[in-house]
């Protein structure tokens, strides 16, 4: 005896995908802040790179701030839960491998017109390190120009941000020995006046004290932050919900109908 039931299914995630939509329920996704967006798609002139002496060890201690009004899109506090650098054209080498690499993010205590060359003076009272040890930094490389976002440094601690309160300081130091000027990230050197108003970055190489012994207005490190909404971090969208209640259905369901058809 064949089982009608073994034949027949209803379609009903096609059906509740299709009503959510129609409804106008979509998913939020977490979104990208590229610093800065006029080099999102074009190549910046200028590279970052990790070492003045080739095979020995080196450190660095950089700060780069950032006006709030980057952030400001979501209209709220944000959740900055990852980072992404992409490789300069220039580049000789696809990887570098570091013995620490700490970041740490904080609503600054100045602003980017009144950074301070004292490192320690820009930090706010929510810094948090959202990276911190040994890590080898990666891209697939390519022809292309620009390269992708693929260096990722995803954060061990996610930081919320709240542009309203302050700009926000990216507080980065590292160390390791490399390869001299093969390994290069990326960078906008360029100190046009669109720039010297929004973003500052200031460096203390070894010996590490403590004190900027550059200052570059304009400067960026050209990045991609991932954030997320805070009331989206907070409070799963109701799409996500649904869905996980759909499975809970679906499974017992299809279970049902398979002992059926064997019984049968």
């Amino acid at each position: 005896m064949t089982s009608t039931a073994s034949n027949f299914s209803i379609p009903i995630l096609p059906i509740l995908l299709g009503s959510l939509l129609f409804a106008g329920v979509a998913p939020l996704r977490a979104q990208s802040v590229t610093l800065v967006p006029h080099y999102e798609s074009l190549e910046a002139p200028g590279y970052y790179h990790f070492d003045t002496v080739s095979g020995l060890a080196d450190s660095e201690h950089d700060q780069m701030m950032i006006d709030g009004s980057f952030f400001a899109g979501p209209g709220e506090p944000v959740v900055i839960d990852s980072i992404a650098f992409r490789l300069d054209k220039s580049a000789q080498t696809t990887s570098a491998t570091f013995t620490d690499f700490e970041i740490q993010l904080s609503t600054t205590a100045t602003s980017v017109s009144t950074m301070s060359t004292t490192l320690a003076d820009n930090v706010g009272s929510d810094v948090t390190t959202v990276h911190s040890g040994p890590i080898t930094l990666m891209s697939a490389g390519g022809p292309g120009s620009p390269s992708d976002f693929d260096i990722v440094v995803p954060f061990l601690t996610p930081f919320t941000y709240d542009p309203v309160a302050g700009d926000l300081l990216f507080d980065w130091q590292w160390a390791g020995s490399f390869s001299n000027r093969k390994f290069l990230l990326d960078t906008n050197y360029s100190d046009a006046a669109a720039y010297t108003t929004v973003l500052t970055y200031m460096e203390d190489s070894s010996p590490l004290d403590g004190f900027a012994e550059s200052v570059y207005p304009g400067l960026s490190v050209i990045v991609e932050f991932s954030v997320t909404p805070l009331s989206y971090a907070l409070n799963p969208e109701p799409t996500t919900l649904i869905l996980a209640l759909l499975g809970l259905t679906l499974v017992p369901w299809r279970n049902f109908l398979w002992r059926r058809r064997e019984k049968d």
